[in-house]
């Protein structure tokens, strides 16, 4: 609730009036000041006094209060502006500020000299024109109220006053030596009160109150309610006779209905598929094909692979590629068929044909050679990939990846149950382990190279 902190004027120089509701809800602010003090200033501020209290201006409504001031005040101003012309003071216009409140929210016109203030806390912000160098504007600029010639532009501002905070108003003098950054809020109303004595002192502060009490809500009467049970109760009457044909009886049959012919299920299933649901490794598995590469060579040995690169035989050549681009790092030539590859922590190690083992670094150079005294043997191209809940975070029980002539499908080992299966076009030569870190496969399909993702939702 909006009340009055402090509020003075130093009349017939400057007049501060209001008016409010008996609620104290509604109601307006009316304050004027002039640099002249003069007799005549008087009869003018009595006048603008009458103006307002003609208009009956408690009785607006906040949609129409800014069209309202729009009207009232370009009016008004012709009217001061005769007025002014008949009189011997200087400045033949007034300043004035007019606000109208609706609980916590103003909205009000400044017109010449007269300048508002929010405070926010510890600061100070200046609300609607500012009062900067005020001195230094012409008359026209300050928009005095009665002065111009023409038309007076006449602009509304908004304001909420947030609850324990003020709203303070005061003329030019005032205001230039009060609104800037040093002022301190907690200390500004003894501040204010010490410019008292300045020739035409005028200011309003107005504070947002919390209420000590406040108003209980009011409850529906007796009366109300049987109202509002015998409205609902023919709404529903209407509604029932507008589709006829008993409804409410024909939708109550059609659900006895169903539900007598509903079967459940007997317990044993039910249970059954609990337990298939309780002991799946994940709620769904798929694999799926991420990217493919054609390839200008033929594949000799099953792919390898670390977190950063892929590598590829053919014959006697080992290919390396990026994993993240696909591009081509580097390729050697071995002294022999390479039979199958190893990514360890340590290096590349190969395994060729002449029962040699060749360990090479990152960037394709030969490390060291060792001979073996018994053959090298052949590693399988495909085999079952048994895939655990370590190296896959996203599944709860180990599952089997079996790799197909044209296919690959992956089994609950534990239930004995098909859990994906990827149909190719061409034939399956190799499959790689299972890439952990990216989760997916690399697969040589006919002359392609073909990434395959295992999705998981668990």
């Amino acid at each position: 609730m909006l009340t009055i902190q402090s509020k003075f004027d130093s009349y017939p120089q400057s007049m501060c009036e209001y008016r409010a509701s008996k609620d104290g809800r509604y109601g307006w602010f009316l304050c004027t000041s002039h640099q002249e003090n003069n007799v005549v200033l008087e009869e003018i501020q009595t006048e603008i006094k009458l103006e307002v209290f003609n208009a009956n201006v408690l009785d607006l409504s906040k949609l129409e209060v800014e069209n309202w001031m729009q009207h009232f005040f370009s009016e008004l101003h012709w009217k001061l502006h005769g007025r002014f012309l008949k009189t011997d003071l200087q400045e033949k216009g007034i300043s004035l500020f007019f606000a109208v409140f609706f609980d916590c929210d103003l909205y009000f016109v400044q017109f010449g000299r007269m300048y508002c203030a929010l405070t926010k806390g510890k600061k100070l912000e200046t609300v609607g024109k500012d009062s900067k160098n005020y001195y230094i504007q012409s008359l026209n600029e300050l928009n005095l109220l009665g002065w111009s010639e023409g038309d007076i532009k006449v602009k509304t501002y908004k304001c909420h006053i947030p609850e324990n905070e003020n709203f303070i108003v005061l003329p030019g003098n005032i205001a230039s030596q009060i609104f800037n950054e040093k002022t301190d809020v907690q200390s500004i109303l003894p501040l204010i009160e010490t410019h008292s004595a300045l020739p035409g002192a005028m200011w309003l502060i107005l504070k947002n109150t919390p209420l000590l009490h406040k108003p209980p809500k009011r409850k529906l009467t007796r009366l109300e309610l049987t109202t509002l049970l015998l409205l609902l109760g023919t709404v529903l009457a209407i509604i029932y006779m507008l589709f006829g044909n008993r409804i409410i009886d024909v939708v109550l049959h059609r659900t006895e209905k169903e539900v007598a012919t509903t079967q459940i299920k007997a317990s044993t299933v039910i249970l059954e598929n609990l337990g298939k649901v309780v002991n799946a490794p994940a709620r769904s598995i798929e694999l799926q094909p991420d990217w493919n590469a054609e390839l200008p060579y033929e594949i000799t040995s099953t792919p390898a692979f670390d977190q950063q690169k892929l590598y590829l035989v053919s014959a006697n050549n080992l290919y390396v590629y990026q994993l993240k681009t696909r591009s081509s790092l580097w390729q050697k030539a071995l002294e022999d068929s390479i039979i199958s590859i190893y990514a360890t922590p340590f290096g590349l190690e190969l395994f060729l044909s002449n029962n040699k083992i060749v360990a090479i670094d990152d960037n394709g150079n030969l490390k060291w050679t060792l001979a073996l005294a018994a053959n090298v043997k052949n590693n399988p191209s495909l085999d079952f990939i048994v895939i655990t809940p370590k190296q896959d975070r996203r599944i709860d029980r180990s599952i089997t990846v079996v790799p197909l002539e044209k296919g690959i499908s992956v089994l609950d080992s534990q239930q004995g149950l098909v859990m994906s299966e990827l149909q190719l076009k061409e034939n399956l030569l190799y499959l790689s382990d299972y890439d952990d870190y990216n989760n997916c496969f690399y697969a040589i399909v006919g002359n392609k190279l073909v990434c395959i993702k295992l999705n998981v939702v668990n």
